[in-house]
């Protein structure tokens, strides 16, 4: 055991203690090896074989395409124009109960023997149609009580022949003119001038009547 401690020979101490410790080394190594031959030391690192294999390159893989489904814009609702409807009146004859009828005196007193005016006016109950007005269709009358003082029956040629456009909303109208005398069957001329009073007008479409209206001769 001194022997090892101190190294007898004829070289210097350092010499010896160089050389031990070469001896001391190589013996280290030899046991780190066969520990880490037998101790399964030998085996690859997970990370390792896991960055070992292939690995897929991020610019190889299929790109898909964003997909787009076509909608209805409003481009396209402004291109479709409203189709027009015909503005041209129905030609349905005008019953009586399709149209309401007014009869109004233009004045509502005058001299006794003058000519007075009387406006017919026809509006539409519904739709609208046209009205042929002639002394078939319409009569006016003129009545004091229960005297009958002039009608159109007897002096037909005082309705103007004419079609009127009757509309829902919208009123059409034509004058009748009275020559301020009495009336008899054939509208005979030189008949009477109607008395100073109050009378009363009517008008009558194919069997619809119109309210009275009332007027004053001077």
């Amino acid at each position: 055991m001194s022997s090892l401690l101190r190294p007898v020979g004829h070289l210097p101490a350092s010499v010896y203690w160089f050389r031990r410790g070469l001896v001391l080394a190589a013996l280290a190594l030899l046991l780190f090896l066969v520990l880490r031959l037998f101790g399964g030391g030998g085996g690859e690192n997970p990370q390792n074989t896991a960055a070992s294999g292939p690995q897929q390159d991020p610019t190889s893989a299929p790109s898909i395409a964003p997909t787009t489904t076509p909608t209805a814009t409003a481009t396209d609702k402004k291109s479709e124009k409203p189709v027009k409807t015909s503005e041209t009146p129905r030609d349905t004859k005008c019953e009586g109960s399709d149209v309401r009828v007014d009869v109004l005196p233009a004045n509502r007193k005058i001299v006794s023997g003058s000519v007075l005016n009387f406006v017919v006016r026809f509006e539409a109950v519904s739709d609208e149609c046209k009205a042929a007005v002639d002394s078939s269709e319409l009569t006016v009358t003129v009545m004091s009580g229960n005297d009958l003082i002039w009608t159109t029956t007897h002096c037909g040629q005082a309705i103007q022949r004419t079609t009127l456009v009757v509309a829902k909303g919208k009123q059409a109208a034509t004058t009748v003119p009275w020559n301020g005398r009495r009336s008899g069957p054939g509208c005979l001329p030189g008949q009477p001038t109607a008395k100073p009073g109050t009378y009363v007008v009517k008008a009558e479409f194919d069997d619809r009547a119109s309210t009275v209206q009332a007027f004053q001769v001077v």
